[in-house]
């Protein structure tokens, strides 16, 4: 049963392969993306070789601030176009890869997000935790006693709470939101705006500053319409492999108990949670 499933992806694949002209990676991952993935992409990049165009075939929740840069910059070694393809979701840090490319294909399901990177619990190192959390933390906490019938009382209070934030951990997430906007930028103006800077920098403002929701859904009409991505929309005959795909790792993923999986045509990497 496993070989036959093998053996649908792969075909699917190949489909999606010959309708865009390109070689496509599948990274489908439900663990936080981090450096790990580097080396299996690496092998799978060697695996291809030097190509026209590669198409990566990404579902992610998101995961560390640096790694989407090493990644996009990885496989642009490797080609001369770079597409991505979101059957579903591609979240915070997987929206920085998606940025960085050429284009990005998406359907009716597929889902871009805020760029709010995610750190690792200083404490809880099972908890990732998005990094404009602290400093939304401390600007309710400052509206609280601006707002308060008593200040001095409220900020009594509000002191029991802040004395447990390390300053430390308050300067390295603030490092971190920084550095999501630096790479943000750095992916938009070498890539997808190489020929528009200032566009680099606005639509880097709009995905970094506008929206509060960590899981806020950005769909293919307001990635392409309201933040001028280039979004290519995927429909017909297309689409319905992006998604048959899409759902033959979903099964394979649950089954195998699996948190992620790399594929090209050649080769599968199978990843557990590290």
């Amino acid at each position: 049963m496993s070989n036959i499933s093998n053996k649908k992806r792969i075909s699917l694949i190949k489909s999606i392969e010959s309708a865009l002209d390109t070689r496509v990676i599948s990274y489908m991952s439900f663990y936080p993306m981090d450096d790990y993935v580097l080396v299996p992409l690496y092998k799978q990049l060697c695996s291809i070789g030097k190509t026209k165009r590669i198409d990566l075939f990404l579902n992610s929740y998101g995961g560390a601030v640096d790694t989407p840069y090493k990644i996009v910059n990885l496989i642009r070694e490797f080609c001369d176009y770079f597409g991505v393809i979101i059957p579903f979701v591609a979240k915070s840090a997987a929206t920085m890869i998606a940025i960085g490319a050429d284009e990005i294909i998406m359907g009716p399901t597929s889902e871009l997000g805020p760029i709010d990177p995610l750190v690792k619990h200083p404490i809880y190192s099972d908890l990732w935790v998005p990094v404009q959390s602290i400093r939304l933390c401390i600007d309710y906490l400052e509206e609280r006693i601006c707002q308060s019938a008593n200040p001095k009382i409220t900020s009594s209070l509000v002191h029991t709470i802040t004395d447990k934030l390390d300053p430390w951990i308050i300067g390295d997430y603030e490092k971190s939101i920084k550095a999501s906007y630096q790479y943000a930028e750095a992916l938009l103006a070498n890539n997808m705006f190489k020929n528009n800077k200032e566009r680099a920098k606005a639509v880097t403002k709009i995905m970094t500053e506008s929206y509060f929701s960590h899981g806020y859904c950005i769909n293919r009409k307001e990635a392409l319409n309201d933040i001028g991505l280039n979004v290519v929309n995927a429909e017909g005959d297309l689409w319905n492999v992006i998604w048959a795909l899409y759902l033959a790792y979903d099964d394979y993923l649950q089954k195998k108990d699996f948190s992620s999986i790399m594929e090209i045509t050649e080769a599968r990497v199978e990843i557990s949670d590290v």
